[in-house]
């Protein structure tokens, strides 16, 4: 009996001490949404780096090109997923049960290019302009519309052209006359290839939320715990990757099967530009993943003046910085 008692007491400090800690080898998975590349640099150092493992985490990077990211990580069928701040609240605008719990990037990256003969150096420059997007959804279709409401206009005052994730391409072809793309994907790449391009920023005319963690409201209810060891884990490589200026290729070759001695410098420069957007006044003071309740409000009423969600959300209901703590 005395022996049981004491069995007992161990298991009750040892809950007590690390009740933030989830089992060891918990298998999770997160949808990144697209293909392995240099943006995701901070999930890669977590996992090599050991950061997700010391939070018994054996984290499963799945690499679908789903366009559902927000149904499944709602439903629970995925634990965490890479997204947009947009998204995030046209999901729940939707019904779906699920919230950020931590700011990838804290600027927002989409912007139109067009190549420099092209002439498109304002906003109103692409009225009648062939413009391409990947499709009519997502963070590359709503930016667009918001640039052009900035100026007064929609999508009935432009050609709009589908041309898949083939931006690049379809610029240097002539097929399109501008491009939605990201401002620290693309852009970098015209720019190094030697193109000279106009680039119209939407964070230059409509403040919104931009790449987020997300995952379900029942994951933030019952698995607090692994939530939360997750994001320190990404936090932790996130302030690694900062500390070290981004000299982390070397890691990332594991991890990128593209990434080759020929194209290294080129994604170093993506890298340096995507930490970039990690980076604002109030994570300067709060620390990474840091958003604040004006951004999403004020992003919430952009996306209901354009019409991309028919009924407003509350903040509340789209984010958190809990885990951040």
């Amino acid at each position: 009996m005395f022996k049981r008692f004491i069995m007992i007491s161990l298991v009750l400090v040892v809950a007590f001490v690390f009740p933030f800690y989830v089992s060891a080898s918990q298998s999770i998975k997160i949808a990144m949404g697209y293909i392995p590349n240099v943006q995701f640099a901070p999930y890669y150092i977590a996992k090599e780096m050991g950061y997700f493992s010391n939070e018994g985490l054996n984290v499963k990077f799945d690499y679908g090109m789903s366009t559902d990211i927000m149904s499944l990580v709602s439903q629970g069928a995925i634990d965490f997923g890479i997204s947009d701040g947009d998204q995030v609240i046209v999901a729940r605008s939707r019904g779906l049960k699920l919230k950020s719990v931590y700011a990838m990037y804290v600027k927002y990256p989409v912007c139109v290019v067009s190549l420099l003969e092209k002439g498109i150096s304002k906003v109103s420059d692409l009225r009648g302009k062939r413009i391409g997007v990947p499709g009519a959804y997502g963070s590359n279709y709503i930016g667009l519309q918001l640039l052009l409401n900035s100026a007064g206009m929609s999508l009935r005052d432009i050609k709009l052209i589908t041309i898949g994730y083939t931006q690049i391409e379809s610029l240097l072809s002539n097929k399109v006359d501008a491009a939605t793309v990201y401002v620290n994907n693309e852009v970098v790449v015209l720019k190094g290839m030697g193109e000279k391009v106009n680039v119209l920023r939407v964070s230059d005319v409509s403040p919104i939320v931009s790449a987020v963690i997300v995952t379900g409201d029942k994951m933030i209810q019952r698995q607090p715990a692994l939530v939360r060891g997750f994001i320190r884990a990404v936090k932790r490589a996130s302030e690694y990757i900062y500390n070290k200026n981004g000299d982390v290729m070397d890691i990332l070759k594991k991890y990128i099967p593209t990434l080759t001695v020929n194209n290294i410098e080129l994604n170093r420069r993506v890298l340096k530009a995507s930490m970039d957007l990690w980076i604002d006044d109030d994570v300067k003071k709060h620390g990474f993943g840091y958003t604040t309740l004006s951004d999403w409000k004020r992003s919430i009423d952009a996306l209901f003046r354009i019409g991309a969600i028919k009924s407003r959300v509350t903040p509340q209901e789209c984010y958190t910085n809990e885990f951040l703590k």
